[in-house]
């Protein structure tokens, strides 16, 4: 098998037998339930030295998992036989192992030798946890591999270095002399998508599926602001929580689609957590893998926004942001009374700007073509929006606009968006269409005749468009259809009303405007006729995208509503082909009067409700396909968020790591949380690398797996150096506190310089740690918030 053509399945433990040593420590917990998720059956063996039992609390619930509490140091009870064993037993801070000195070598040498005489026993794939310590304080940067290190042997952190300097060299002897199948990870420091999220970012809302998102923007605490919707967990009510960071994951674990009542459904991992009501009713986070059928589970009554009125609209300010080629911009023209004399102001300016343009063509007449074309405009008051561009300035907004030398038809610069104008918005999104081709750009809206004349004498008012009206025919209705460029580049690429999506600015206008809009795509797409006026309210539409918005612009009002997809046929037209729909339904509401609902709607669900969260039952729960990348959000002090189409979901990554443990991570964390200064040794100008447990678990199981690693010792790092100062900045920041700090005598040995060349690790393995430090930061004082 060549390295290039293997892909790491996590599902290759399946129905394994694993042992791994030091299962209750940290890093030991962490894979233990990464096994568990894919089927693996582990014996985990630890002597809680510094071990915690409470990080398997939810692994000794699986069947597939055996604990003991022994010290591998001694004979193991257990014989196997083994398909895997891995070794990660070690004290493994300095607080631990000064403390524990002997104890740490003898775990690395004689807990070694007894682990290899089983893997020996079992003809096993033995992997080994070493540390980046075998470098000490290295002369190379960044280390690779081969490096042999530059370590003091009788220095007060030799039991941790050169223990783990013999661990490796006896594991080498083992698979020199026996064959046997052994790998060896020197670890570096350790720190702990196609669901529909809502936030809203830099204070314009998100409801998108976080992959996309993602993909679109990194999520950069210090340049941007982004918040979303979470239940205080104080009063549960549903308010917007800023968010510390995106988090994105490598899964190897199973995951679940929930359904639940109402038709919400959200796809989430085994390990991720939603809310259940404990005995009192109050929301508690229980992993999804624990969910059963019956089940009830915490969604959102109400949606919080970041609102935001709009009262007009500059349509050559719109046309020229919304454009990534500035060169289109030359398809627009704009017209003032005061153009004539700007362009006698700025004639040499403009002159300079088609100089440089693309737009005319460079004959040996190029100068009079361009004087030629300043007079033009300065005879007929306009100026192409390219050139206005160019100049800095903005179109006055008594200005009008108009497709450049191809139409007679100007509109007005700047549009007023009134509650008539949203309720044609409402109505176009529900039953309207646009067309461009070959110079051609018009709309159409199909609908009720009253509905037509309304939309009609709207776009005159507005616009000063004349539309046309199609009488009904055969088999369809009337028809309302206008021409113009400039109506339909406003509608399509400005407003967003291409997309079959609620646009974001209109998501966040008030209650008291936003109604209008809802109440027009009512009148396209919605109930108004017939025995369900007045008792029910439906909206239907084709696109599954569209229907998530419905459902959250309704908890905008604080109404639950139902999701449903269904089909429908239209026998005269296609005989008995099926098309899929989507409908959104409203029920048990005291008014179904949209315009009514800003000043309080009323909704009496058969659902209990714990302040702004209604308990929906579990209907049906499936395994589903994970994903390439798996996401969380980090809210602090609320870890909650709205994902799906509006189920609550709860982050359970947790770094595990024991406060006072003497890490820099721990140290620096527990102390700014109290306000304490930050213990820095010697000028904090050595560096360290830090990698997310998450990451770090997907590099040590590849090494395990991999066929083709046999006999190989692989850096699992991060390859972006910090210095310590800037690492205690940083977490400061993250904690909300004032960075202070404390310097002390650098300890002997303490290495200036750690960083892994990690370039083995991706050919090897594939493997490359993908989230940021600031991310995993965040994540670990979260939890550390909860210590």
């Amino acid at each position: 098998m060549s390295i290039a053509a293997w892909e790491f399945d996590p599902a290759c433990f399946r129905d394994k037998h694993i042992l791994i040593s030091g299962a209750a420590g940290f890093l030991g917990s962490h894979m233990v339930d990464a096994l568990l998720s894919v089927g693996g059956r582990v014996t985990g063996v630890d002597n809680l030295s510094t071990g915690n039992l409470d990080n398997l609390a939810e692994a000794r619930k699986n069947p597939n998992f055996y604990f003991i509490r022994h010290d591998v140091v001694g004979e193991l009870p257990v014989k196997g036989p083994f398909d895997f064993v891995a070794h990660l037993a070690s004290p493994a801070s300095p607080v631990d192992y000064h403390r524990l000195g002997i104890e740490t070598m003898l775990v690395n040498s004689l807990g070694t030798k007894n682990l290899l005489d089983l893997v020996r026993a079992s003809n096993a794939v033995f992997l080994l946890a070493s540390t980046s310590e075998v470098y000490g304080d290295p002369l190379v940067h960044p280390q690779e591999e081969t490096y042999w290190g530059n370590v003091n042997p009788t220095g007060p952190r030799a039991c941790y270095d050169e223990s783990k300097r013999f661990a490796e060299a006896l594991t080498m002897e083992y698979h020199r002399r026996y064959k046997l199948d052994v790998r060896i990870a020197r670890i570096f420091n350790s720190i702990l998508a196609d669901q529909y999220v809502v936030l809203f970012n830099d204070e314009e809302m998100h409801v998108d599926r976080v992959g996309i998102y993602a993909e679109q923007v990194r999520m950069a605490p210090e340049t941007r602001r982004v918040f979303v919707p979470a239940f205080n967990p104080v009063t549960l009510r549903m308010e917007l929580r800023p968010a510390s960071t995106l988090i994105r994951c490598h899964p190897c674990r199973d995951a679940y689609e929930l359904h639940l009542r109402y038709g919400r459904r959200v796809k989430v991992t085994g390990d991720h957590s939603v809310f259940v009501p404990n005995t009192e009713g109050y929301p508690v986070p229980k992993p999804v893998r624990e969910i059963r059928v019956g089940d009830y589970v915490a969604i959102p009554g109400k949606l919080p926004v970041l609102e935001r009125d709009r009262t007009h609209i500059l349509m050559a300010q719109e046309f020229a942001r919304n454009t990534q080629d500035p060169n289109e911009l030359w398809g627009w023209a704009v017209r003032h009374p005061s153009f004539p004399e700007l362009v006698t102001r700025r004639r040499d300016k403009i002159h300079r700007v088609l100089g440089n343009s693309v737009h005319f063509k460079r004959t040996k007449n190029f100068h009079n073509t361009i004087v030629c074309a300043t007079r033009k405009w300065m005879k007929q008051g306009c100026l192409p929006l390219y050139v206005l561009w160019r100049l800095g300035i903005e179109a006055p907004e008594d200005a009008e606009i108009a497709p450049y030398g191809g139409s007679n038809l100007w509109l007005p610069n700047c549009i007023k968006i009134t509650n008539n104008l949203l309720w044609f918005m409402g109505l176009f999104l529900a039953e309207g269409a646009e067309h461009s081709s070959r110079g051609a750009h018009f709309l159409s809206l199909s609908s009720d005749q009253e509905y037509l004349d309304r939309a009609k004498a709207i776009l005159e008012d507005h616009f000063r468009v004349h539309p046309g009206l199609v009488p009904p025919g055969k088999g369809r209705g009337p028809q309302l259809y206008v021409h113009s460029k400039s109506l339909h580049h406003l509608f399509t690429r400005v407003l967003g009303l291409r997309e079959q999506r609620v646009p974001s600015w209109i998501m966040q206008l008030p209650l008291s405007r936003v109604k209008y809009f809802l109440e027009g795509f009512r009148c396209g797409d919605g109930t108004h006729s017939g025995k369900k006026v007045g008792n029910e309210l439906v909206f239907d539409t084709t696109s599954e995208a569209l229907a998530v918005d419905l459902l959250y612009l309704l908890l905008r009002f604080g109404i639950v509503s139902s999701w449903g997809c269904y089909e429908t046929t239209f026998r005269k037209r296609y005989g008995e082909r099926r098309f899929p729909f989507h409908r959104v339904t409203v029920c048990s509401l005291d008014t179904f009067d949209i315009l009514s609902w800003d000043r309080g709607v009323k909704q009496n669900l058969n659902a209990r409700r714990t302040g702004d969260l209604v308990w929906a039952k579990v209907l049906d729960i499936r395994p589903t396909v994970l994903t390439p990348y798996v996401y969380d959000f980090s809210i602090p002090e609320a870890e909650n968020f709205v994902a799906g189409n509006g189920v609550c979901c709860h982050n359970t990554y947790g770094p595990r790591m024991r406060p006072h443990d003497g890490r820099v991570v721990s140290n620096f964390i527990t102390q700014a949380l109290k306000g304490e200064p930050l213990t820095i040794y010697g000028d904090g100008q050595q560096t360290r690398s830090f990698v997310y447990v998450t990451d770090e678990i997907d590099g040590l199981l590849r090494l395990l797996a991999a066929p083709h690693a046999k006999g190989e010792a692989v850096n699992i790092g991060n390859p972006e150096e910090r210095t310590i100062i800037n690492f205690a900045e940083v977490t400061a920041e993250l904690c909300g506190r004032e960075f202070k700090a404390e310097f002390r005598e650098l300890p002997l040995d303490d290495p200036l310089r750690r960083c892994p060349d990690i370039t083995k690790a991706r050919a090897l393995l594939g493997w490359e740690p993908g989230i940021p430090i600031r991310e995993g930061l965040s994540r670990t004082i979260a939890y550390f918030r909860k210590c």
